[in-house]
């Protein structure tokens, strides 16, 4: 079965890694750090790589989620993807761990006008 679990997050820390820049092109790594709150409750660490030039952005992240999903405790990884044709965020499978070994699925962040991030998890977990 198909659940869906929505949380508010904040950024803890973004901190730029290194940068390099050739014939237009900036390539930089992040570490960010984030606080979930609502039916994902936790913690989470970003490993993101970014690519941006006058014309167009793009990143790839790996997210490492520490917490609670609906009351179910455990791990996953998140992997991003995003550019100019948009977002994507899937769970990495078989990254869940304790009761949520197994998990599978997707998710997406709307951020509103005044800067609040909510993410919203599309997931399954296998029949305990």
């Amino acid at each position: 079965m198909t659940s869906t679990a929505v949380a508010t997050f904040e950024l803890d820390t973004w901190e730029p890694q290194e940068q390099d820049e050739a014939a237009g092109t900036a390539f930089a790594r992040v570490v960010i750090a984030k606080t979930f709150t609502g039916a994902l409750e936790g913690t989470s660490r970003v490993e993101m790589l970014t690519a941006s030039n006058e014309t167009s952005r793009a990143y790839v992240a790996f997210e490492r989620f520490s917490g609670a999903v609906d009351g179910k405790k455990g791990t996953f990884v998140l992997r991003h993807t995003a550019g100019d044709e948009g977002l994507s965020l899937l769970l990495l499978p078989g990254s869940g761990t304790d009761e949520l070994r197994g998990i599978s699925g997707s998710a997406g962040i709307v951020v509103d006008d005044g800067g609040q991030h909510t993410f919203t998890l599309t997931y399954e977990l296998p029949d305990a």
